[in-house]
């Protein structure tokens, strides 16, 4: 297994306007490993996976992905902003599944799959739909190929999203709240999904407020506050016996007790 972390980040600040959402933040996402982001609304988790997949464009510190800054350049103390074509090359090796699944309303569902294969890695047509079929039956969805997002389920889309984050065949996969949009029974369907994903030993970021779905996947677990880091650990040692006062209270609010 390479020894260069999966994803690297190092005093990482992102602000909007004036409000700072991401205040010194270092982590560190091994090869294989999958990190669980917890934390209340406003914490930060959702900015950061854009910033990995440099969605957001970061205001300081140092982010790579296998060793590699993503979208940018650092050239003395300065971030600079590398040409769109060159970090949407970078950004080929990192899925992204998104809160509210983002799925090309006027594509089906097979052509919201083939789309990136076709466009960004110039593969044939007939490639990219034998590829995409094939995700649309991993996902269980072989006979929702010709559906469009609004005649699909939530839970529906979603697998469809995450059938075209793997289109890509990434490298590094994020997910930013991929259950939150999903009524409890829906979002059972796409768990299942996601834990099968784990179990393949992907390198995953998942940022939730669905604490069943981050101790069953996760290897270690961030909690956030503020745009900063409150406490890291292995994730039974975090959901199970936090250090950190303002950990037990997040997760108490949740239904999670703890001594």
């Amino acid at each position: 297994m390479s020894s260069v972390p999966k994803v690297e980040a190092r005093s990482v600040s992102k602000s909007f306007g004036a409000v700072k959402i991401l205040d010194e933040v270092s982590l560190t996402l091994e090869p294989g490993q999958i990190m669980g982001l917890i934390g209340p609304s406003g914490a930060g988790k959702s900015t950061f996976l854009r910033c990995v997949n440099h969605l957001e464009v970061i205001d300081g510190g140092y982010l790579a992905v296998d060793g590699e800054l993503v979208g940018y350049k650092i050239a003395g103390d300065s971030l600079h902003v590398l040409p769109n074509k060159v970090a949407s090359r970078q950004r080929s090796r990192i899925g992204m599944v998104f809160q509210h699944f983002n799925l090309f309303r006027h594509m089906t569902a097979l052509d919201n799959v083939m789309f990136a294969p076709k466009l960004v890695r110039g593969v044939s047509k007939t490639e990219a739909r034998s590829r995409a079929l094939d995700l649309l039956e991993r996902m269980g969805l072989p006979d929702k190929a010709g559906s469009y997002p609004a005649e699909l389920s939530g839970g529906q889309q979603q697998r469809v999203a995450i059938a075209r984050a793997l289109a890509m065949d990434p490298t590094l996969l994020l997910l930013d709240e991929p259950t939150s949009a999903l009524d409890p029974e829906i979002a059972a369907e796409v768990v299942d999904v996601i834990k099968d994903l784990a179990s393949e030993g992907r390198s995953m970021l998942v940022a939730s407020h669905d604490l069943r779905l981050v101790q069953d996947i996760s290897d270690k677990v961030v909690f956030m506050v503020g745009g900063r880091i409150v406490e890291e650990g292995p994730a039974d040692e975090v959901l199970g016996q936090p250090k950190h006062e303002r950990t037990r209270q997040f997760l108490t609010t949740l239904g999670r007790g703890h001594a």
